[in-house]
């Protein structure tokens, strides 16, 4: 009877550990819900996500150059499940799982998207905007073939961050890849969502400003062998100042699609913007802090994917009014203080 004691107790303390900073809390409905509008984040049960290398998390591990192909998909921010938040690996799903231990779509180990343990991060090195709709494809394509996942009655949450690439290639001819162009591929993308992905809720990731890293990299010392690869296709002279007006136009292009409320037409369906990257990281004195990044001065590295993975959750937590537009760090990871997942439609 001790030992058995002893076991319960045991299984007792192991349960109240899992979830280490939101030990009190109503964070699980009672019951499915069958509104996107109604969701609390124990409800939800798959995540995946979409995009180019940011997603993919080339070189996150990398201390060398030349491994910045690697891709490090289990410590991506928005889908990666390696290790654990305990383990201080604090990418979305790592939190999610605190609230949802049996939650299932994310990467654990190294590859491409067609890597086994890749699973629901469907991210493309150098991917393009206009890859997105067919991303979109193939993830409802896997979500349907996985035995595990009901994708009629399951809540999903899909991670989307594009445009990086768009912007880079804009570099040489910003004609070529206006805002419109960018709209329309993401418009695509969610419309493919929309329609095949029912009880589904995409975190839409505004692009970060590249050019605040391309303005600070020639100041860094560790940066001088990754200037000799040119990121960004720019003319002789150019200080990227196109660039930044452009991902500006790429964010107000999001904003607009999202406000016509065309992905609030379906009850369990739902877009919300998170415009944390909206910054970089910063020092003491305002510039980059380049121990975020990898050795091409350019990717995240598992610290800034770390980061990353908290303020992703911090800000999807956060009414429209109050969600955060910087890469905030330190930050920790903060309780629900809304009963539901913020929306377009339940909290402005």
């Amino acid at each position: 009877m001790l030992t058995i004691g002893w076991i319960m107790l045991g299984v007792a303390a192991l349960a109240a550990a899992e979830n280490t900073f939101c030990p009190d809390g109503n964070y699980t409905s009672a019951t499915v819900p069958t509104s996107a509008h109604k969701l609390k984040v124990g409800d939800i049960k798959v995540v995946a996500g979409m995009g180019d290398s940011g997603t993919a998390a080339n070189g996150a591990e990398s201390t060398q150059l030349f491994d910045i192909m690697t891709q490090y998909r289990g410590r991506s921010f928005s889908t990666g499940g390696a290790s654990s938040y305990n383990d201080g690996l604090t990418t979305l799903p790592n939190i999610l799982r605190l609230f949802n231990p049996h939650l299932r779509g994310y990467s654990t180990g190294v590859g491409d998207e067609n890597s086994p343990t890749a699973n629901l991060n469907v991210a493309q090195f150098g991917a393009l905007s206009s890859q997105m709709k067919l991303q979109a494809e193939l993830l409802i394509k896997r979500m349907k073939a996985d035995p595990k996942i009901n994708i009629d009655e399951d809540w999903k949450m899909v991670t989307l961050l594009t445009g990086g690439n768009d912007i880079c290639r804009a570099c040489a001819n910003v004609s070529l890849y206006p805002a419109s162009m960018f709209r329309a591929n993401i418009e695509a993308a969610l419309d493919v969502l929309q329609e095949g992905s029912p009880r589904t809720i995409v975190n839409l990731l505004e692009v970060f400003d590249i050019t605040n890293l391309m303005k600070v990299m020639p100041l860094q010392p560790s940066c001088q062998e990754a200037m000799k690869i040119k990121l960004c296709p720019c003319p002789p002279g150019s200080d990227g100042s196109e660039l930044s007006a452009l991902s500006k136009e790429y964010q107000r292009a999001l904003v607009n699609l999202i406000n016509t409320g065309k992905y609030n037409r379906k009850p369990d369906f739902t877009v919300v913007i998170q415009p944390f990257l909206g910054n970089v990281p910063t020092t003491e004195t305002g510039e980059p802090d380049m121990s975020f990044f990898t050795p091409d001065c350019f990717h995240l590295s598992t610290k800034g994917h770390s980061a990353a993975g908290v303020s992703l959750w911090n800000t999807m937590l956060r009414r429209k009014s109050k969600k955060h537009r910087a890469f905030n760090h330190p930050e920790q990871p903060m309780c629900p203080t809304t009963r539901y997942i913020p929306t377009q439609v339940n909290y402005s």
